[in-house]
C-alpha cells in the first residue's frame, strides 16, 4: 500500500476547515519537536448533524398511521408514517427527492425471507424509535430474492441516506448477515440501539456518525464500519458522544478513511480480547505484521486506513490484534484510553502523535509503534512483552538486537517534548531505528532483564536537552545519551542486580533528590538525566530504601533518601558520564563489551578496572569510570 505520508495534515485541516474551500496548509511535528509546513489540499469530511437528525418530534396532524392489519407495508411518497404492532416487512420506494420518516411505536417487524425494512429509493429516510417504546426489527437466516440484483444483506437495508434516531429502544437482529446497512450515510442519534448480527453489525458506506446514543453491539464480524475507499472525504466513522459497547469477532470500529472520536464512552472487545499472556514473538520479524493482516484475519479494536483522531472521551479496548491501528497516522489529543492488546497497543504505519490525554496500555506486544512517534503532553503508562515505544518502518532492520548496522533511517524517530511516561518492557524500553530526542517531560523505564535488549535502543543518535529520564534495565546492550546532548546524563552499572521494586535515586551534594524511580523489574544498569545534573559536580547514587515526596511510581525530583545503600563521589566528568562497563553500542560507540560474566566488577581503589577486565576507554575516546562501591551489602536479585 502506498504510504500516506501527508494524510495527517490533510484530515486535520478538514476537521478545522471543513467549511472552507480552496487549498490550505497544515503543520506537522519534526523529529526535533519543531514544525514544518506541508502544503496540501484539505479534505471536506462532514462531521455535523442536521436538525432533523437530532430532533425526534413530528407533526401528528400530518402523519399517516399504518394499519395493524397491513402485513407488508409499502411506502411510495414522502411524509411521516407511524408504525405499531406486528408486520412482516416495510419497503420504501419513493422518489429520489423524497424524505420519509418511519416512527416506530412498539413495532415488531420480522421478515423470514429478506430484510425487515428495505429502503429501495428515497432522498433520506429517518427511522425513529418513539419515546418510551421498544421496537424490534429482524430478518431471516436466508433470503428468497436477490432484490434487484443488489447485495441486500441486512435486517435494515437502505440505498439512501439513513438516520436511526429517537428516544426509545430499537433492537435490530441481523440473522442473515448485517444488522443495519446504508449505501450512503448512516447517522445514529439519541436512541437506545441493540444490534446483533451474523456478519458486520452497523455499516454506512460513506460514513457512520453517532451522537447521544446508548449502543450495544454483538457482531459476528465488524461492529461498526464505513466502506467507501474511493472518495477521500468519505469512508469515515465519527463518534461525538454517547455510550457504545461493542463486541466483535473481527474489528470493533473499522473505516476505510478516518476514525474520529470526540467524546462519549466506548468499550470494545474484538477477536475475543487479548490473550492472558502476550508472547514476545520473534523480535523484528513481527514488526508491522499487524498492518498487513487481511480483513478476514483482522481483530483490531479501532482501525482506519488513513487516520485516527481521538479528541476526548473514554476508550476501553480489549483486542486480539492491535487496539488502535492506522495504516496512516494516529493523533491523540485528549481522553482516557485503557488498552489491552494481543499485539500493539497503538500502531501507526506513519506518524503517531500524542498531544494529551491519559493512556494506559495494560497489555501489549509493543506499546506504541509508528514510523515516527511524537509525545508532547499527557500521561502514558505502557506494559509490553517486547518494546515499550518503537519507531520503525517496514524497511527497517534491527533484528540483531539493535546493534549498529548502518541501517539508521533519517525519517524514523522518537521525539519526547512533554508528558509523563512510564514503560515496563520485556524487550527494549525505547527503541528507534532512527534517532531519539528528549526535549522535556518525564520518562521512566523499567526493563528489560535480558542482556539481548536495552532500556534505550537507538540506531541513530540519542540526544537529550531537557526533561527528566530514569532508565533501569539490563547491562548487556545498555545505551545512554550521546555527548552531543546539551543536558548531562549518567550511566551507572551495578556490581549486582537490584531487586525488582528497589528504588534508585540520584541526590545532589546537599542530599536533595534530583530524580528517583522504583522499577518493577530487576536491573543492573541505570541511566539518569536531569536539568539539575551539571558537568563537574559530584552526586550520590542510592539503591533501595525510601524516597520522600515520591509518587506511586517512586518518582521524585525533591525530597530525601533514607535506608538505602548509597555511593558518594559519583562525579560528572563529561556530558555523558559512564561508570562501569556495559553494552556494545549507542552511547558506548563501540567500546569494550564486557559481556562475559553478566554482572560487572567494581574498580579498585585507584579507580582502575578490575584485573583482567576490559579497558576504560572507548574507541571514541569517551572515558568509562569504575563505579564506586555502594555502602553496606548490595541488594541482589533472587535467582
Amino acid at each position: 500500500m502506498k504510504r500516506l505520508s501527508v494524510i495527517l495534515s490533510i484530515v486535520l485541516s478538514a476537521l478545522i476547515l471543513s467549511s472552507c474551500g480552496g487549498k490550505n496548509t497544515a503543520s506537522v511535528l519534526t523529529s526535533s519537536g519543531g514544525k514544518k509546513d506541508s502544503s496540501v489540499p484539505t479534505a471536506d469530511m462532514d462531521f455535523d448533524f442536521s436538525k432533523s437528525d437530532t430532533e425526534y418530534d413530528y407533526d401528528e396532524s400530518e402523519a399517516k398511521t399504518v394499519s395493524d392489519s397491513e402485513d407488508s407495508v409499502k411506502i411510495t411518497t414522502a411524509g411521516t408514517y407511524v408504525i405499531s404492532g406486528l408486520h412482516s416487512s416495510v419497503t420504501v420506494e419513493a422518489p429520489d427527492s423524497a424524505k420519509v420518516r418511519l416512527v416506530l411505536k412498539n413495532a415488531e417487524i420480522s421478515n423470514e425471507n429478506g430484510p425487515a425494512i428495505y429502503i429501495k429509493s428515497a432522498d433520506k429516510v429517518f427511522i425513529t424509535a418513539y419515546k418510551g417504546t421498544e421496537n424490534t426489527v429482524s430478518d431471516g437466516a436466508s433470503y428468497s430474492s436477490d432484490y434487484d440484483g443488489t447485495n441486500v444483506d441486512a435486517a435494515v437495508f437502505s440505498k439512501a441516506d439513513l438516520t436511526l434516531n429517537g428516544e426509545g429502544v430499537l433492537n435490530i437482529n441481523g440473522n442473515y448477515k448485517c444488522a443495519a446497512v446504508s449505501k450512503d450515510d448512516l447517522i445514529i442519534c439519541g436512541l437506545t440501539l441493540n444490534a446483533k448480527s451474523v456478519g458486520s453489525a452497523i455499516e454506512g458506506k460513506d460514513c457512520v456518525k453517532i451522537k447521544d446514543v446508548a449502543i450495544t453491539v454483538n457482531s459476528g464480524a465488524d461492529a461498526i464500519k464505513s466502506t467507501n475507499s474511493e472518495d477521500a472525504d468519505r469512508g469515515f466513522v465519527y463518534i461525538e458522544s454517547g455510550t457504545c459497547t461493542l463486541t466483535a469477532a473481527k474489528d470493533g470500529i473499522q473505516a476505510e478513511s478516518a476514525v474520529k472520536l470526540s467524546g462519549g464512552e466506548i468499550t470494545v472487545t474484538s477477536g475475543g480480547g487479548a490473550p492472558e499472556k502476550v508472547s514476545s514473538g520473534d523480535g523484528d520479524m513481527r514488526r508491522f505484521e499487524s498492518s498487513t493482516q487481511t480483513d478476514d484475519e483482522s481483530t483490531k479494536g479501532i482501525k482506519a486506513e488513513k487516520l485516527i483522531i481521538i479528541e476526548d472521551g473514554t476508550v476501553n479496548a480489549n483486542s486480539a490484534g492491535d487496539t488502535v491501528l492506522s495504516n496512516g497516522d494516529v493523533e491523540i489529543n485528549g481522553g482516557k484510553l485503557t488498552l489491552s492488546s494481543g499485539d500493539d497497543g497503538i500502531h501507526a504505519d506513519d506518524s503517531l502523535i500524542i498531544n494529551g490525554g491519559e493512556i494506559t496500555v495494560k497489555k501489549s506486544y509493543e506499546g506504541l509503534e509508528g514510523k515516527t512517534v511524537n509525545i508532547t503532553s499527557g500521561t502514558v503508562d505502557i506494559t509490553a512483552s517486547d518494546d515499550g515505544i518503537n519507531a520503525a518502518d517496514g524497511n527497517s532492520t534491527s533484528g540483531n538486537g539493535g546493534m549498529p548496522n548502518g541501517n539508521a533511517s533519517s525519517d524514523v524517530y522518537i521525539s519526547i517534548s512533554g508528558g509523563y511516561i512510564t514503560v515496563n518492557a520485556s524487550g527494549d524500553g525505547i527503541d528507534s531505528n532512527g534517532n531519539i530526542t528528549v526535549l522535556s517531560g518525564v520518562l521512566l523505564v523499567s526493563g528489560p532483564t535480558s542482556d539481548g535488549d536495552g532500556a534505550l535502543d537507538c540506531d541513530g543518535t540519542a540526544e537529550i536537552s531537557g526533561g527528566t529520564v530514569v532508565l533501569c534495565g539490563s547491562s548487556g546492550m545498555a545505551e545512554t545519551f550521546s555527548e552531543g546532548s546539551s543536558q548531562a546524563s549518567l550511566m551507572y552499572t551495578l556490581e549486582n542486580a537490584a531487586k525488582a521494586g528497589s528504588s534508585v535515586a540520584l541526590s545532589d551534594s546537599y542530599g536533595k533528590v534530583i530524580a528517583s524511580f522504583i522499577p518493577s523489574k530487576q536491573y543492573t544498569n541505570v541511566v539518569i538525566s536531569s536539568s539539575e545534573l551539571k558537568k563537574g559536580s559530584s552526586y550520590t547514587l542510592s539503591v533501595g530504601g525510601t524516597v520522600s515526596e515520591c509518587d506511586k511510581n517512586g518518582y521524585a525530583s525533591s525530597g530525601k533518601v533514607s535506608g538505602a545503600e548509597s555511593t558518594n563521589g559519583v562525579e560528572m566528568s563529561s556530558v555523558s558520564t559512564i561508570y562501569g562497563t556495559a553494552g556494545n553500542k549507542g552511547g558506548m560507540k563501540g567500546g569494550p563489551q564486557g559481556q562475559q560474566g553478566g554482572g560487572f566488577g567494581k574498580g579498585n581503589s585507584a579507580g582502575n578496572p578490575p584485573s583482567g577486565g576490559p579497558g576504560n576507554s572507548n574507541s571514541d575516546g569517551t572515558d568509562r569510570k569504575a563505579p564506586p562501591e555502594l555502602s553496606g551489602n548490595t541488594k541482589t536479585a533472587q535467582s
